[in-house]
Protein backbone atom coordinates (compact mmCIF):
# COMPACT_ATOMS: atom_id res chain seq x y z
CA UNK A 1 0.00 0.00 0.00
CA UNK A 2 1.39 3.18 -1.41
CA UNK A 3 1.18 5.86 2.15
CA UNK A 4 2.69 8.47 0.20
CA UNK A 5 0.59 11.43 -0.15
CA UNK A 6 1.99 13.59 -2.55
CA UNK A 7 3.59 12.30 -6.02
CA UNK A 8 7.09 11.48 -7.54
CA UNK A 9 8.32 11.29 -10.68
CA UNK A 10 11.02 9.02 -11.97
CA UNK A 11 14.68 10.75 -12.76
CA UNK A 12 17.09 10.60 -15.55
CA UNK A 13 19.18 7.60 -15.05
CA UNK A 14 22.10 9.62 -14.28
CA UNK A 15 20.25 11.68 -11.41
CA UNK A 16 22.88 11.29 -8.42
CA UNK A 17 22.35 12.32 -4.26
CA UNK A 18 24.37 12.49 -1.65
CA UNK A 19 23.13 12.43 2.14
CA UNK A 20 25.26 12.98 5.53
CA UNK A 21 23.31 11.30 8.23
CA UNK A 22 24.49 11.12 11.85
CA UNK A 23 25.19 7.44 12.86
CA UNK A 24 22.99 6.86 16.05
CA UNK A 25 25.79 5.23 17.84
CA UNK A 26 29.03 6.63 19.75
CA UNK A 27 29.74 9.05 21.80
CA UNK A 28 29.12 12.91 22.12
CA UNK A 29 30.59 13.76 19.09
CA UNK A 30 27.94 12.01 16.47
CA UNK A 31 30.05 10.96 13.34
CA UNK A 32 28.00 10.96 10.13
CA UNK A 33 27.67 8.70 6.95
CA UNK A 34 28.13 10.01 3.68
CA UNK A 35 26.03 7.99 1.04
CA UNK A 36 26.10 8.52 -2.32
CA UNK A 37 23.47 6.83 -4.84
CA UNK A 38 21.12 7.28 -7.82
CA UNK A 39 17.98 8.70 -7.12
CA UNK A 40 15.15 6.43 -8.17
CA UNK A 41 12.46 8.90 -8.14
CA UNK A 42 11.54 12.66 -6.81
CA UNK A 43 8.96 14.75 -5.51
CA UNK A 44 8.10 18.15 -4.31
CA UNK A 45 8.35 16.55 -0.57
CA UNK A 46 10.74 13.88 -1.19
CA UNK A 47 12.75 10.85 -2.87
CA UNK A 48 14.25 7.67 -3.04
CA UNK A 49 18.01 7.00 -3.12
CA UNK A 50 19.16 3.82 -4.16
CA UNK A 51 21.43 2.12 -2.09
CA UNK A 52 22.85 -0.83 0.36
CA UNK A 53 23.58 1.84 3.33
CA UNK A 54 21.61 0.80 6.50
CA UNK A 55 20.59 4.49 7.89
CA UNK A 56 18.72 5.31 11.59
CA UNK A 57 15.17 6.14 10.80
CA UNK A 58 14.49 8.81 11.68
CA UNK A 59 17.42 10.78 11.29
CA UNK A 60 18.50 13.83 9.62
CA UNK A 61 19.78 14.16 6.37
CA UNK A 62 22.16 16.71 4.36
CA UNK A 63 21.31 16.37 0.92
CA UNK A 64 23.10 17.70 -2.28
CA UNK A 65 21.19 16.35 -5.92
CA UNK A 66 22.94 16.17 -9.17
CA UNK A 67 21.04 16.67 -12.08
CA UNK A 68 24.48 16.18 -14.16
CA UNK A 69 27.11 15.25 -11.88
CA UNK A 70 29.74 15.01 -14.81
CA UNK A 71 28.98 18.45 -15.67
CA UNK A 72 29.33 19.81 -12.24
CA UNK A 73 27.04 22.61 -13.11
CA UNK A 74 26.26 24.41 -9.99
CA UNK A 75 22.77 25.15 -12.13
CA UNK A 76 22.00 21.42 -12.21
CA UNK A 77 22.58 20.82 -8.51
CA UNK A 78 20.46 21.51 -5.42
CA UNK A 79 21.31 21.50 -1.58
CA UNK A 80 18.46 20.72 0.73
CA UNK A 81 17.42 18.80 4.38
CA UNK A 82 15.61 16.45 5.27
CA UNK A 83 14.52 13.38 7.49
CA UNK A 84 15.34 9.73 6.54
CA UNK A 85 11.65 8.25 6.67
CA UNK A 86 11.44 5.00 5.10
CA UNK A 87 14.41 1.97 4.62
CA UNK A 88 14.30 -1.13 2.23
CA UNK A 89 16.17 -3.61 0.52
CA UNK A 90 16.50 -0.81 -2.64
CA UNK A 91 17.73 2.11 -0.55
CA UNK A 92 16.00 5.15 1.60
CA UNK A 93 13.06 7.09 1.28
CA UNK A 94 13.67 10.93 2.59
CA UNK A 95 11.59 13.86 3.19
CA UNK A 96 12.04 17.02 2.66
CA UNK A 97 11.99 19.12 5.69
CA UNK A 98 13.84 22.44 3.77
CA UNK A 99 14.25 22.55 0.08
CA UNK A 100 13.96 25.58 -2.63
CA UNK A 101 11.12 24.07 -5.08
CA UNK A 102 11.93 27.16 -7.47
CA UNK A 103 15.72 26.00 -7.81
CA UNK A 104 14.46 22.59 -8.03
CA UNK A 105 12.28 23.62 -10.85
CA UNK A 106 15.10 25.37 -12.84
CA UNK A 107 17.41 22.36 -12.22
CA UNK A 108 14.76 20.29 -13.91
CA UNK A 109 14.43 22.60 -16.38
CA UNK A 110 18.23 23.50 -16.79
CA UNK A 111 18.81 19.36 -17.24
CA UNK A 112 15.83 19.25 -20.17
CA UNK A 113 17.08 22.09 -21.74
CA UNK A 114 20.49 20.60 -21.71
CA UNK A 115 19.09 17.27 -23.23
CA UNK A 116 17.90 19.26 -25.61
CA UNK A 117 20.76 21.30 -27.08
CA UNK A 118 22.50 17.78 -26.91
CA UNK A 119 19.49 15.89 -29.47
CA UNK A 120 19.91 18.56 -31.72
CA UNK A 121 23.88 18.71 -31.61
CA UNK A 122 23.30 15.33 -32.59
CA UNK A 123 20.86 15.66 -35.25
CA UNK A 124 22.62 18.60 -37.04
CA UNK A 125 26.14 18.22 -35.93
CA UNK A 126 26.65 21.64 -35.43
Amino acid sequence: MNKRKNTRSQVWPDTKATIKVAESYGGSSRSRIKITGNVQNLGSNGFFIETDEIVPIPSQADIIISFDPESKSPGLTIQATGETVHISKGGIGIRFTNIDLNKLQKCIIGKMNKLDEETKYKLTGV
